[in-house]
């Protein structure tokens, strides 16, 4: 998970610095502020960094997005070693640059380019070892979690008022840990989480970012070098409830498609895309009418928890533009997918134990 503050946003700064001058002094690149050109290349590469949170690796290169990825626990290593991490990912940038991605990640073209470089060995390697890291939630957080889950559980009864109590309930929790998290004096930390890799924005996509957005998340659409990714931005909490409601959702709008389309004549794309939106603006008027008879108690909360997720997305992305959908649909299959949607339960799967395993991979 990508995680985002305003020390963070300092210590992507001085790792960029870092990046542009082993690029222009030690591997002989043409560098300007946020791109550099590659000796024999006509195209300029992006400088792409990023900082992460609960994984086992150090640091990584990521292709698709030109990224380079680093630990946040990274922030308290000394900077020869930082600096050294920094080499063996920028190793993977060039050599891929220059050779393509069908090679080891390791393997003897990256350990050439190493020793071509004149960096000492242990750039080279794959491993690397520091102290654990801190859990991605902390213990009240995790609480949260659970709570919210059990009543996403309770939301699927077969009892009409125990699952608009369950909705009611859920809202309310996370309404109030927003509110509390705001109120914190603790420098705020943004999480960023990428899902549903996938050619290009389609209505599902859509549809399911519209749902996932009643959960306090910001949502933006990523487009890749051949791909484009689903990215929810917000609280820690917030964004790993959105993603098990986004892999519960992934599943079951294939379900109710087909379901939909045995019971009715609906068939083809535009009925499909139809239906989906369909389903999702159903799901999130039954939400605005919760918040709607509860909204004396949300209102307050509601604008100030917006106004974060609007500042959450802009650090995150500071020059982000955005643009509407042009996406159409039958109106028989959008007005099924509404009725559908009114009456969608989420009951996400049970998460695991976080691991707490040594941070030691380089990829």
């Amino acid at each position: 998970m990508l995680i985002y503050s305003k020390k963070i946003v300092q210590f992507i700064q001085e790792i960029q610095a870092a990046v542009r001058a082993i690029l222009a002094r030690e591997v002989g690149c043409s560098v300007t502020a946020n791109r550099f050109y590659h000796r024999g290349k006509s195209s300029s590469y992006p400088i792409n960094v990023v900082i992460y949170s609960n994984k086992r690796v150090l640091g990584y290169f990521d292709p698709e997005f030109y990224e380079l990825g680093f630990n946040e626990s990274l922030m308290e290593t000394g900077r020869e070693a930082l600096h050294d991490i920094i080499r063996h990912e920028l190793a993977h940038y060039i050599v891929y640059i220059e050779q393509g991605g069908n090679l080891l990640p390791h393997g003897k073209e990256f350990k050439a380019f190493c020793t071509k470089m004149g960096w000492k060995e242990e750039i080279s390697k794959a491993s690397f070892c520091l102290e654990e890291t801190a859990p991605l939630t902390s213990a009240k957080e995790d609480t949260i979690l659970r709570k919210v889950e059990k009543l996403l559980a309770l939301a699927t009864s077969s009892n009409k008022n125990e699952r608009e109590q369950a909705l009611i309930k859920s809202q309310e929790l996370l309404l109030k840990h927003n509110l509390e998290a705001s109120l914190s004096t603790k420098e705020e930390r943004v999480f960023l989480k990428r899902l549903f890799k996938q050619k290009k924005v389609d209505a599902k996509m859509q549809s399911i970012a519209k749902i996932l957005a009643t959960f306090f998340v910001a949502i933006v659409f990523h487009r890749g070098e051949a791909h484009t990714c689903l990215e929810i931005i917000g609280d820690s909490v917030n964004v790993e409830i959105a993603e098990y409601v986004a892999t519960v959702l992934d599943k079951e709008f294939d379900t109710l498609w087909k379901e939909a389309r045995k019971k009715s004549s609906l068939k083809g794309a535009a009925a499909k895309n139809a239906f989906f939106l369909g389903v999702a603006k159903g799901y999130v008027n039954k939400i605005e009418l919760i918040q709607e008879a509860y909204r004396k108690e949300m209102t307050t909360g509601l604008v100030l928890i917006n106004k974060k997720l609007t500042e959450a997305k802009a650090l995150v992305y500071p020059r982000l533009s955005t643009a509407k959908s042009r996406s159409q649909g039958q109106a028989n299959a959008r007005a099924l997918g509404e009725k559908i949607g009114k009456a969608l339960t989420i009951n996400p799967a049970l998460r695991k134990t976080p691991s707490t395993e040594k941070i030691h991979l380089l990829t």
